[in-house]
């Protein structure tokens, strides 16, 4: 068993006891909104509107910066996606790192999923399957190259 594996074995044993535990869930009402930053509003709605399939709910001013756009994307159950743009920022990227975030992750049902491949193909979109076109997982970048996940869950 390698260090790494050894290591999560530690953690699932320290930390993912039973449903007994008597360890309380945090009492939230799960997530409002998932909240990221783009280089162009208008290129990241029709993205998330016309490849994804999002239906844009609400569009204001940054309540921290009046330069800056704050977007509200319809992901489907109940929640949020939402993104800032800083056009007096420039257009430098973050580098990933500590504290980053690797992925957004969505669930679909399988037919759901399906028409999500067919639209990736017929705007051209690059993408990769894992696990089938019928039920699997598949992954794309957004505009600003943030990685998307849509999962059936196998």
């Amino acid at each position: 068993m390698s260090d790494y594996e050894a290591r999560r074995a530690q953690l699932r044993e320290r930390y993912l006891g039973t449903a007994d535990s008597g360890t309380p869930a945090l009492a939230t009402g799960g997530v409002d909104h998932l909240a990221l930053i783009c280089s162009d509003i208008e290129r990241t709605i029709d993205f998330y509107t016309e490849v994804m399939g999002m239906r844009l709910v609400k569009l204001v001013p940054n309540r921290d910066d009046p330069t800056s756009t704050h977007i509200f994307l319809d992901m489907g159950g109940g929640n949020l996606l939402a993104f800032f743009d800083f056009p007096e920022h420039g257009p430098a990227p973050t580098v990933r790192g500590i504290g980053s975030m690797h992925h957004v992750a969505l669930k679909a049902e399988p037919a759901d999923y399906q028409a999500l491949l067919g639209r990736l193909d017929e705007k051209g979109v690059a993408y990769s399957v894992h696990g089938g076109r019928e039920r699997g997982s598949v992954y794309m970048r957004d505009p600003d190259n943030i990685l998307v996940e849509v999962t059936t869950g196998y």
